[in-house]
């Protein structure tokens, strides 16, 4: 009768694998869904106010440059000082489009690899379903050959 402890283990290994798969898939769908969560919350909130701060920066200097008395033209030391600004407002603002990316990117990968977990688990949980149905039925015609 090992034989029958052999059948349930055999769906038992079945039914883990394929209840870690989902598992595994589901937390791959979450952090897809974070990771278009975090890019919503940058394009909608954190980049705006990025940009409304370059501006009122690039304003202040602009008219701080005004009060002085400073003539501001082309070629001229204050017009290259708001050159400079806009630049590096400029880098910054992709600097901060790239580390989003990229942390799409991470969270995509991550995502990948917790599906790909998930499928050795299913794997793993058919191998030893095989492995144990295997013994079942070899345990079953040991039985039967006894009774016989």
């Amino acid at each position: 009768m090992s034989w029958v402890g052999n059948v349930i283990a055999a769906v038992g290994a079945l039914e883990i694998g394929k209840s870690n798969q989902k598992l595994y898939n589901e937390q791959a769908a979450l952090n897809r869904e974070k990771a278009r969560a975090r890019r919503e919350v940058f394009e909608k909130i954190e980049k705006p106010r990025l940009v409304k701060e370059q501006e009122r920066v690039y304003a202040d200097n602009f008219v701080g440059l005004i009060k002085s008395g400073v003539e501001i033209r082309p070629d001229t030391t204050p017009f290259f000082v708001l050159q400079d600004i806009r630049v590096n407002q400029a880098t910054d603002l992709a600097i901060a489009d790239y580390n989003i990316a990229v942390d799409a990117i991470d969270r995509e990968n991550q995502s990948l690899l917790l599906q790909a977990k998930g499928q050795q688990a299913y794997s793993q949980g058919l191998l030893v379903a095989a492995s144990e149905g295997a013994k079942a039925i070899s345990g079953y015609q040991e039985a039967q050959k006894d009774k016989g």
